[in-house]
């Protein structure tokens, strides 16, 4: 019998207890949720670096406050360690050397798995099967390779979420991040029966790159499914905290491609002008570059107005999310844009920067600004902060659209429907 097998091994590399309600894992756990509700020819499947291998599990699924886990049957401890088997050049003491660390790394992992239940999991059968993949390219490329040299064939298709560090490449030179990123994408989409995207932006980044020269030349047919705005809204009971007065919530705290420095800008622009400047909260990581920005003599009028929310669990940010008075996402270039899609599932309305993707997250029920134009923000801010008719017929708005605003169960249906046919 023939099966779709989806690939958790994003979870086994530990990425979700950092990553547990935003990024590639919470994509992964939302669509395998709905996933494990459905179709009867769906298993699920991880790859074993130690045995280059993929092995049956059976996931269960709990809600720790507003945080959706995934267990996989395996202790924490069986959580791979993870080096780079392949490389974009060459380099002779590197490839000298690599072969001795991952015969030692291989060993380390199976006294790991053998530790950590993962000798009461089942082989999984992958031959002429297929695999569907939402997982980080360089996870991708161990598992592409591993069964290229064993001679498993599968049909494979990989979700490709952005291919934002390729444009950091200028005539070859450019970040070692970006041409391993490139190196791992192109062997991906080189092994790829179908390739999926998570919105029309990312299918025809692919597109772009590969008549660049940057991805293979011979591409496979790509699905579009773009992800959801759904926010599963558990409340888990604390009493967290409120921001005093209106405040806009940025999830995310980086500078750079992320583009806080725009929202900090146009809230210097309202303390110039006299007018009323309020609250920002950054809820994520605190980021040391960001602190440095922050910390300008420019800022020192509006500092005072920041707040910075730490790694909040999911309960906590739905609240945010809830009681702000606008998500801002002031990004130069997303592959979708979760937090956006989630502020307006809560009736919250959404800011948004002009990029491809976002505009696709938001639609006509958003607010743009240009990333670079921080008075267009500054004007944005201030009407939905001092005008109370503005704002609440801004949610009103969203309330009244919320029909069309995707869900995850669509995501999951969606990639069963995209992916069954290339498999019959």
């Amino acid at each position: 019998m023939h099966f779709i097998h989806f690939d958790l091994s994003e979870l086994l590399y530990g990425s979700s207890s950092r990553l547990s309600y935003h990024g590639i894992a919470r994509t992964v756990v939302e669509v395998a949720y709905e996933l494990a509700k459905g179709p009867e020819d769906v298993k699920f499947v991880i790859f074993s670096p130690a045995h280059q291998s993929f092995f049956y599990v059976d996931p269960t699924f709990t809600t720790k406050g507003n945080d959706l886990l995934c267990d996989l049957g395996l202790s924490a401890g069986a959580s791979p360690l993870h080096l780079r088997r392949s490389f974009p050049n060459a380099h002779a003491l590197r490839d000298l050397l690599s072969p001795v660390a991952v015969r030692v790394l291989r060993y380390v992992n199976m006294r790991r798995w053998q530790a950590n239940r993962g000798d009461t999991l089942t082989p999984a059968a992958m031959r002429g099967q297929t695999l569907v993949a939402f997982t980080r390219p360089k996870i991708m490329v161990d598992y592409v390779e591993a069964m290229a040299r064993q001679k498993v064939q599968f049909r494979f298709c990989p979700l490709l979420h952005d291919m934002i560090p390729l444009h950091d490449i200028k005539d070859g030179k450019g970040p070692k991040f970006a041409h391993n990123f490139r190196h791992d994408n192109a062997e991906v989409i080189a092994g790829a029966t179908l390739l999926l995207a998570n919105s029309e932006f990312t299918k025809t980044e692919i597109a772009l790159f590969s008549e660049k020269g940057l991805l293979p030349k011979n591409l496979s047919d790509i699905c579009t499914i773009p992800l959801a705005h759904e926010f599963r809204d558990v409340d888990d009971g604390t009493p967290y905290e409120i921001p005093k007065g209106p405040y806009f919530l940025c999830v995310g705290t980086q500078t750079g491609r992320k583009n806080i420095e725009c929202v900090l800008k146009a809230m210097v622009i309202l303390e110039k002008a006299g007018r009323a400047v309020p609250r920002l909260v950054l809820a994520g990581a605190r980021r040391k570059r960001t602190d440095t920005y922050l910390a300008r003599p420019e800022f020192d009028g509006i500092r005072p107005q920041v707040a910075f929310r730490i790694n909040p669990s999911q309960a906590e940010l739905g609240m945010l999310y809830k009681q702000a008075r606008g998500l801002v996402i002031p990004s130069r270039m997303e592959g979708w844009g979760l937090p956006l899609g989630e502020a307006m599932w809560l009736g919250t309305p959404g800011i948004a920067a002009t990029a491809d993707a976002l505009k696709e997250v938001g639609g006509e029920h958003a607010f743009y600004f240009d990333p670079d134009v921080p008075d267009q923000l500054a004007d944005i801010l201030s009407s939905l902060s001092t005008d109370d008719e503005a704002f609440y017929a801004a949610r009103e708005a969203i309330q009244q659209a919320k029909s069309s605003f995707r869900s995850w169960a669509q995501v999951a249906q969606e990639v069963v429907n995209c992916v069954r046919p290339s498999a019959s």
